[in-house]
C-alpha cells in the first residue's frame, strides 16, 4: 500500500444560531420575538433586554434553554395552542391544577402514540373554538405556559401518571343520578372495572365542589325512568295568547294578553351523590367501586386540584383491599 498523507484536522465548533426566535422566561412571561417561530427559548428579562439592544440572539440561543417536546424543538404555534387548551380546561389561575392538567394531557398523548397538540385538538379536550393562546402577559396566560414549560423541561409529574380528569359533574352524577344527557350516572362508571379514590383525595374534592351543581335541564328526562335525588327547577315565562288566527289575542283595554308558563330551567344535583356516601364502597377506608363492566382497567384517583380529580389507569387497585 502507498504511503498515503492525511492532511491536519481540526473539530470546528458548531455554528452559533444568530436568528431571533421567541423568548419566554422560564415561569411563562412573554418576553418577545418573531411570531410563529420554529424554536422558543427560556431566559430572564434581564439577558433578553440586553441581547435585544444590542441585536445578539445568539446569546439567548443556548440549546440547554430550547423548548423541547419529544426530544424536539416545539415550534411557537404548538406552544401557544397547547397553553390555550391547557388555560382553558382549567378553572381559575391555579399553578397546580393547570400543572395536572399540562401532565395529564401529555401522559395520554405519549399512551396513545399522537402528539401533544393533536390528542388536545381531539375530542380528548371539550374546550370550545380552540386556538393560539395569545403572548398576552396576564396572571393566568403566564401560569398556563410555566406549567407546559415544566412538562418539556422535565420537571417531576405531579400526577403521577394520570391520563384523564373529571370536574363537579363526577360527583354530582355519580352511578345513581340520571344526567342531564338522560343516561345513568358518570361515563366512567361505565368504561372502567373499577373507581377507586383515596379518602384524603377524595376528601380534597369534595371540598372543592361544594354541596350543590346545577346543569342545563334539556327538558329530555322521563319520568317513569328518572333516578336519583336531584330536583328539575323551572322558570316562569310570559307567552303571548295567541288566538285561532295565530294573532296576539287583545284584551277590552286594548292591551296584548300573555299568559305564565313554567319551563324547564336547570336540574340540581346534591354534591356528592348517594353512591359517595354508600359505606359498602368505603369498607376499606378509601372508596372502592366494582363496575362490573368486562374490561382489562380500572382507574385510580392521584390528585386532586381546583374542581378536578385525576385519574391513573390500572389493571389493579392501588389503595389496600383491608384497612391497617
Amino acid at each position: 500500500m502507498a504511503n498515503v498523507t492525511f492532511g491536519n484536522y481540526t473539530p470546528q465548533e458548531d455554528p452559533k444560531d444568530t436568528l431571533q426566535y421567541v423568548y419566554y422566561t422560564r415561569e411563562g412571561e412573554y418576553l418577545g420575538g418573531i411570531v410563529g417561530s420554529a424554536k422558543i427559548f427560556v431566559t430572564t428579562k434581564e439577558k433578553y433586554d440586553q441581547a435585544a439592544a444590542a441585536k445578539n440572539w445568539e446569546s439567548l440561543n443556548d440549546d440547554a434553554n430550547l423548548v423541547k417536546y419529544d426530544g424536539k424543538a416545539l415550534s411557537h404555534s404548538d406552544f401557544r395552542y397547547i397553553a390555550y387548551i391547557v388555560s382553558h380546561e382549567s378553572g381559575n389561575a391555579d399553578i397546580k391544577e393547570l400543572r395536572c392538567v399540562a401532565f395529564t394531557s401529555r401522559n395520554r398523548a405519549v399512551s396513545t402514540k399522537k402528539t401533544w397538540r393533536s390528542l388536545l385538538a381531539s375530542g380528548y379536550s371539550s374546550v370550545p373554538n380552540k386556538k393560539e393562546l395569545p403572548d398576552k402577559n396576564d396572571e393566568k396566560s403566564k401560569l398556563a405556559r410555566y406549567a407546559v414549560l415544566d412538562v418539556c423541561f422535565g420537571v417531576k409529574d405531579i400526577t403521577d401518571g394520570a391520563e384523564f380528569w373529571d370536574g363537579t359533574d363526577f360527583l354530582a352524577w355519580g352511578n345513581s343520578e340520571t344526567n342531564p344527557y338522560n343516561k345513568l350516572g358518570q361515563n366512567k362508571f361505565d368504561e372502567y372495572k373499577f373507581v377507586e379514590i383515596p379518602k384524603a383525595i377524595y376528601d380534597d374534592f369534595v371540598a372543592a365542589n361544594g354541596t350543590s351543581a346545577r346543569y342545563k335541564d334539556k327538558g329530555n328526562h322521563d319520568a317513569n325512568t328518572d333516578q336519583g335525588t336531584h330536583e328539575h327547577l323551572k322558570k316562569k315565562i310570559k307567552k303571548p295568547v295567541l288566538g285561532p288566527d295565530g294573532k296576539q289575542v287583545k284584551g277590552a283595554d286594548g292591551k296584548p294578553q300573555f299568559k305564565e308558563v313554567e319551563l324547564p330551567d336547570r336540574i340540581k344535583y346534591a354534591v356528592p351523590s348517594a353512591d359517595f356516601q354508600d359505606q359498602q364502597y368505603w369498607t376499606s377506608g378509601n372508596f372502592y367501586y366494582e363496575t362490573s363492566v368486562k374490561t382489562t382497567n380500572g382507574i385510580s384517583a392521584t390528585i386532586t386540584a381546583g374542581k378536578s380529580i385525576f385519574w391513573k389507569i390500572t389493571p389493579n387497585r392501588l389503595t389496600a383491599a383491608t384497612t391497617k
